[in-house]
């Protein structure tokens, strides 16, 4: 039998905690994970958790951002990058995340895991990142480009809830006459968004 990992290499053991932890939360949900179970998973000692990161419950924050941030830094820089506000920013910000959500299963079903245990806390960086879309949103509203009577942050919310549920309830509706394939329903709904933000006339 494997001895436990030792706190000699500290950035591996804790990458290891996270990479154990992330798997068993996407598996089981926060709740059902025990500790003991982490330990083993991870090889290591429950200390060593505790040394790492605290509580099971700090735990769980940590891997929800180390999630989160391999959408944040590309977003972040798509934003930072842009200059002027232009609707096709906001198009290209759609696709970015439902492909983010397309590529990435388990991040899906980390995110469902948070809604369905009725996780209210919003990281640090979902809330740098929908701040600044809808500054961007704002910023579009007050040069004429998008239109001026809705609110900027629903305009960011409306399509990460429309592409979260795609992908989190497709296992059922994927099943329903007629639908498209995840490309399908993004162009469509591209459209039917896109139009939506438009400028009065």
């Amino acid at each position: 039998m494997n001895k436990p990992a030792t706190t000699r290499d500290p950035e591996q053991t804790r990458l290891r905690i996270m990479e154990a932890a992330e798997s068993l939360f996407v598996e089981k949900g926060f709740s059902a994970v025990k500790l003991s179970e982490l330990a083993r998973s991870a090889d290591v000692t429950k200390s060593l958790i505790h040394h790492h990161f605290g509580s099971k419950e700090q735990l769980w924050e940590a891997v929800k951002n180390r999630a989160f941030e391999r959408y944040y830094t590309g977003q972040m820089a798509m934003l930072e990058g842009a200059g002027e506000p232009d609707a096709m920013l906001l198009r290209n910000s759609v696709e970015a995340y439902f492909h983010f959500l397309r590529d990435n299963p388990g991040v899906v079903r980390l995110f469902a895991w948070t809604h369905l245990e009725g996780d209210s806390h919003c990281g640090e960086l979902d809330n740098q990142l929908v701040g600044a879309g809808a500054e961007w949103v704002r910023q579009a509203q007050m040069r004429g480009l998008l239109r001026k009577d809705i609110n900027p942050t629903h305009v960011i919310a409306l399509f990460v809830m429309t592409c979260t549920q795609w992908f989190e309830a497709k296992c059922h509706h994927q099943h329903w006459p007629g639908m498209g394939s995840d490309e399908a329903f993004l162009e469509d709904f591209l459209k039917i968004f896109m139009a939506g933000v438009a400028p009065r006339d």
